[in-house]
């Protein structure tokens, strides 16, 4: 079977050579409301909800009044009527000319008014405040920059994702046709051609959803220009990895050129021809040769050697406390120096730290602790940070050496993260994976660059966290 390159440059060329003899072708986040937290997701999913119950209370309205118009309908029996002699001898009938007189007089203009009422319009105001809501443009980027950043830091493939698999873990997901050809074409706004021809692959491979030509009535058929997106984006890319002196733009030059003079059956057997090869077949040709991952990428991943000197122990000489009750200590790294603190929170405080640390009596209890791991005392007043992440929108380190006054990092890890969420010190070679209840702790008296910290995007489950930081002015 030909390679999907050699297939491209086979087409493209073809078409080259029309193009020459017609010489007519080739010319010269403050404001993100949802995707930032899992607080912020779990409203949008409660809108969503929100938007069906209403949608079904106003569509139940409305069978009810099909029904009794309906009822109306059934009401009259004009069954024996349909000659005109059965007309005739009705209406010569006193008692049918009078009901008829009646019905014509009464009741119709009551079945007219009652035609022409309203209903469900509780319901449709109800639709409408919720939509003012709704998502605007910037979330939707967001969440597609985070898309974006997942696949490439953890080297995720469509064909995986699009079937609900996160490397190794198979999910009871599966994402709809309209979710594949958007991610498709935030991948050719952001220049990555093998990431978007691998989704619109998925999105002409889709099997037709339920009821799937009421649906595109309304929404429009996110299948129209699939094969040309296809085409163009594998064209793209297979002739920027074969020539890699070839600009992207004169590439897309080239392959949009060549499709223009394309008639749609040579650009169904083309894709015909890409669609006959095993999904693994192509990602495996599409991967040859690519970038080695960088260091951050490789400690989200968990790919760093183990560490076979890691020392664990209990601390029970920092406060007076510690010798009724130590901690378990583990340090991770001497120099410079990062520690982990295990099970330093009980499943009851977390529950009650995700409600509202501002106004919460633990407050007091957690400074304490971190008086006692560390030996340095704060005001009540301290600032404690809570957070829940989803997947960060950028690797901006979690510290940044400020001034001569710090001299360390806490960080709290309320949940245990099932799949992803590392912190990461890419020069050091560590990761540190959230352990519920426990706490990461790393000295910077120093502004060295080893110790510069940064987080990987969550793949799956809740990365609530408390933030600390240490300075050097304390309280007696």
């Amino acid at each position: 079977m030909k390679s999907f390159q050699s297939l491209l440059m086979f087409f493209l060329f073809w078409r080259q050579t029309i193009a020459h003899a017609t010489n007519n072708i080739i010319h010269d986040d403050s404001s993100v409301l949802y995707s930032s937290s899992i607080t912020g997701l779990l409203k949008l999913l409660e809108m969503e909800q929100n938007f069906m119950e209403n949608m079904k209370a106003y569509t139940n309205k409305m069978a009810e009044k099909v029904r009794n118009l309906q009822a109306f309908i059934d009401s009259a029996d004009y069954g024996v009527k349909q000659s005109l002699e059965d007309r005739e001898k009705y209406v010569a009938n006193p008692l049918n000319a009078f009901s008829l007189m009646r019905r014509t007089h009464q009741d119709l203009p009551k079945w007219h008014n009652y035609s022409q009422q309203y209903v469900g319009m509780e319901e449709l105001y109800a639709l409408e405040e919720i939509l003012a809501k709704a998502p605007d443009e910037k979330d939707m980027e967001y969440s597609l920059q985070e898309m974006h950043r997942l696949e490439k830091i953890y080297d995720l493939e469509a064909t995986d994702l699009a079937r609900g698999r996160l490397q190794n873990k198979q999910y009871d997901i599966k994402l709809t046709v309209r979710d594949c050809v958007v991610l498709g074409e935030h991948k050719l706004q952001e220049g990555d051609y093998k990431r978007a021809s691998m989704w619109f692959r998925m999105a002409i491979k889709h099997e037709p959803e339920e009821n799937a030509e009421i649906i595109n009535n309304i929404l429009g058929d996110p299948r129209n220009r699939l094969n040309m997106q296809y085409a163009d984006s594998m064209i793209i890319f297979g002739m920027i990895k074969s020539n890699p002196l070839l600009t992207l733009q004169e590439a897309k030059e080239i392959s949009h050129g060549a499709l223009n003079i394309s008639s749609q059956e040579d650009v169904k057997a083309l894709i015909k021809e890409l669609l006959n090869q095993t999904d693994e077949e192509i990602v495996r040709e599409m991967n040859v040769n690519k970038s080695a991952p960088t260091d951050y990428e490789l400690g989200c991943r968990d790919r760093y050697s183990k560490r076979n000197n890691l020392v664990c122990s209990y601390n029970f000489n920092q406060t007076e406390f510690l010798r009724i009750a130590p901690l378990k200590q583990e340090v991770i790294n001497v120099d410079p120096y990062i520690i982990i603190y295990h099970k330093v929170l009980s499943n009851d405080e977390i529950a009650k730290l995700k409600l509202d640390l501002e106004n919460n009596p633990i407050k007091k209890r957690i400074l304490q602790r971190i008086t006692d791991m560390t030996g340095y005392r704060f005001p009540l007043t301290d600032d404690l940070k809570v957070s829940d992440h989803v997947p960060s929108s950028s690797d901006k380190p979690l510290h940044k050496f400020v001034d001569a006054n710090q001299t360390g990092t806490l960080i709290f890890f309320l949940d245990s993260v099932e799949q992803g969420g590392a912190t990461v010190f890419p020069k050091l070679k560590v990761s540190i994976f959230p352990q519920k209840g426990s706490c990461l702790f790393w000295y910077n008296e120093s502004p060295d660059p080893r110790i510069e910290a940064l987080e990987c995007p969550v793949l799956q489950g809740n990365k609530w966290v408390i933030t600390k930081q240490m300075h050097t002015k304390i309280v007696q």
